[in-house]
Order: structure tokens, then sequence, then C-alpha cells
């Protein structure tokens, strides 16, 4: 006996998931801060405290 094989209707639901992770140029621009400028301030602090820019006499 052949068996009958189900068809799952498609949902629009994956239109709604698809639009909600557009990124907009605000959370752009804070990425791009907290992943460039970010480290680059830390590590000036980081040598700032140990003395690094300081002349040796």
């Amino acid at each position: 006996m052949p068996t009958k094989k189900s068809k799952k209707k498609i949902t629009p639901k994956i239109v709604d998931i698809v639009e909600e992770k557009t990124t907009t140029p605000r959370t752009a621009k804070i990425v791009l801060f907290v992943f460039g400028v970010g480290p680059l301030i830390l590590m000036c602090l980081f040598l700032f405290s140990n003395g690094f820019f300081n002349s040796p006499r």
C-alpha cells in the first residue's frame, strides 16, 4: 500500500523574524565604537597607569 505524504503550509512568521533582525545605523556605530575605539582607550589607560610613557631618569 502506498503511503500519503502530508504537505505543511508555510506560515508568514518567517517574514516577521527577518524584519526584526535589521541593523540600524545607530547600533552599527555603537558596535564599532565599543569594539574599535574601546580597546584602544583601555590599552592607553593601562600603559599610562604602569608608567610606560614616563621618561626614564
